[in-house]
């Protein structure tokens, strides 16, 4: 019976650890979290999302090497860069938030990446929506991302 409760709590625990959510941000005021997922989502209510994600540092680089390659890939691509700002978080994590801007149908929409290297890791927190959208919640994203934490294996 004790091996039972043993095996139990080994396996509830490893369940809280693998349910953990892979990052944490504190939320900008106008967002909210998509709760129901294990993704790092969220919106406001007139459509800016934001989520975050991982892909792999292969080929590995540093922070200004993935910085410059995705300003290279998305200016090839015909969007316009309005700004770089390279900082570091309330963690001690560096990172770079880049912002373009770009035609979307009769619209002209902000995408925002900012670029984590972990690691084996590169985090991205992208931000989208239209242009005059973004702009008014563009000072409660910068102050958010000086929140994000990673939360890697």
């Amino acid at each position: 019976m004790r091996a039972v409760v043993h095996i139990t709590l080994f396996l509830f625990a490893a369940t809280v650890i693998a349910c953990k959510a892979p990052y944490t941000m504190d939320t900008p005021k106008s967002f909210r979290k998509f709760e129901d997922t294990r993704d790092f989502k969220m919106i406001t209510a007139n459509g800016v999302m934001l989520k975050a994600r991982q892909v792999k540092n292969y080929p590995r680089g540093d922070l200004d090497f993935w910085t410059d390659a995705m300003t290279r890939h998305l200016l090839e691509r015909g969007y316009l860069m309005k700004s770089k700002n390279c900082f570091t978080t309330k963690a001690g994590k560096k990172a770079c938030t880049l912002d373009f801007a770009l035609p979307y149908g009769t619209e002209d929409w902000a995408l925002s990446e900012t670029v984590f290297v972990v690691g084996d890791a590169i985090i991205l927190v992208e931000v989208a929506g239209p242009f005059e959208r973004y702009a008014k919640v563009e000072g409660e994203l910068a102050d958010a991302i000086k929140t994000f934490e990673p939360h890697l294996n």
